[in-house]
């Protein structure tokens, strides 16, 4: 498929799956209130955070794979998708143990999420499937399937009355996870500690880096938030933030549907043109950036009688955070671009060392940020943090890049497929 086809499908498929969670969001926002919105914060965070372990563990390894061959690619695909199965099963174990200590109002979510994330990880990996293959229209019928079927589930809890954010939440779990049980039929295989050891044989440096690089990264957007509730700021004023970086969000739709399709494209890029491969990058962090800052421009001007309408009575607070707040999302689409360069290079040791690096910003400049002056700190400091995180992204970037393609750089420094292992795999 064209590069260019391959982008926008991608784009699109990114926009399919991101508008059930936006739906889900705007639903919560609009029947509830900022105690509500902060636990809705906390529990999509728990989302995130174990559906990026799964991922950057399974799929982003699957999308640097440069093998053309279907054979031999359909094993790193049933390794990974039982793998995943496996990871995401070990996780949502503890999110259930841990829902069984916390408040009701905050069980129950969390309960409803553990049972769910399992299937919901089978959904998200068969999706990148398709990415990997250049086939995003699979990608995009499971995805517009999971939208459907929330949406529907959602007229009949409507027309019942059922609009708490329990109710909302569940029924978007329970049609991830339905969509995601359709892909066993493809996907499964027999063999589950071979086929998973076939993978962990292959991609285990470098999926425990992009791991380990996506855990200590998610403390500024994810983690940062239990510790502001545990120590500095109340669960409403979390929800106040949570919205106000919601109404960026139908902008990151794209930034997230580019980076998807920037991984497998530079990946072979690299391998053809280094100044290239940059080029691209680069044009691509431009465009989101200006795509994002101009959609938190709109936002911040609109009337607020208007999106209050929509958004729900906390939303005239949460406008008060637009321009900082969207000028840290503007600033992490750069980043992400740049992220997305070294994963195309597999350069997994580079990725973690920034990441672990960037600890003490990520954690400190939030948090003293909010304890100095409420919601509205935590924006400046999360923006002058991501201004950091960009400048060293970029110039990692810029120094792997120069070292060799695919050489010093990589934890697979020749990208060969295990021709031993794939035998071993097949039989």
């Amino acid at each position: 498929m064209p590069a260019q086809r391959m982008l926008v499908l991608t784009i699109i498929d990114q926009g399919a799956s991101s508008v059930s969670n936006f739906a889900l969001a705007f639903l919560v926002a609009h029947h509830s209130g900022p105690r509500a919105l902060g636990i809705f914060a906390l529990v999509t965070s728990t989302y995130v955070i174990t559906q990026g372990v799964v991922r950057s563990f399974s799929s982003n390894c699957l999308l640097t794979r440069p093998e053309t061959d279907d054979a031999v690619m359909s094993h790193y695909e049933r390794g990974g998708y039982l793998t995943a199965m496996l990871l995401s099963t070990l996780m949502a174990m503890g999110v259930l143990a841990v829902s069984l200590a916390l408040a009701r109002d905050f069980a129950l979510p969390f309960f409803i999420f553990g049972l769910s994330f399992p299937l919901m990880a089978l959904q998200d990996f068969s999706r990148y499937i398709g990415i990997s293959r250049h086939d995003p229209g699979y990608a995009i019928r499971l995805d517009v399937a999971w939208l459907v079927l929330f949406l529907v589930i959602y007229a009949f809890l409507h027309h019942k009355g059922l609009v708490s954010m329990p109710w909302l939440f569940g029924a978007w779990t329970v049609s991830g996870a339905a969509v995601g049980l359709t892909t066993l039929r493809t996907h499964l295989a027999r063999g589950l500690s071979r086929r998973v050891g076939f993978w962990l044989r292959s991609e285990r440096a470098v999926g425990l880096r992009f791991a380990g690089q996506f855990l200590v990264a998610s403390i500024t957007n994810y983690i940062v938030f239990y510790l502001l509730v545990l120590f500095v700021i109340s669960v409403a004023a979390v929800g106040t933030i949570k919205l106000a970086l919601l109404s960026v969000g139908p902008v990151t739709v794209m930034s997230t549907g580019i980076q998807s399709a920037l991984i497998p494209l530079a990946s072979k890029r690299f391998r053809r043109d280094r100044q290239g491969a940059l080029r691209l990058l680069f044009l691509a962090g431009f465009g989101m950036a200006l795509a994002t800052a101009s959609w938190a421009a709109l936002m911040y001007f609109a009337p607020v009688h208007l999106l209050r309408g929509y958004l729900g009575p906390t939303w005239p607070l949460a406008r008060q955070l637009i321009p900082l707040g969207g000028l840290s999302v503007t600033l992490m689409a750069v980043a992400g671009a740049g992220n997305c360069g070294l994963q195309a290079l597999r350069a997994a040791k580079q990725t973690l060392r920034i990441a672990l690096a960037f600890i003490p910003i990520a954690l400190g400049f939030p948090i003293a940020g909010a304890a100095i002056s409420g919601a509205h700190g935590y924006v400046v400091a999360a923006s002058a943090a991501a201004a950091i995180y960009v400048v060293a992204v970029w110039a990692v970037l810029l120094r792997v890049s120069r070292i060799s393609h695919f050489g010093e750089a990589s934890d697979s420094p020749t990208a060969e497929p295990l021709t031993v292992e794939v035998a071993a795999a097949a039989s």
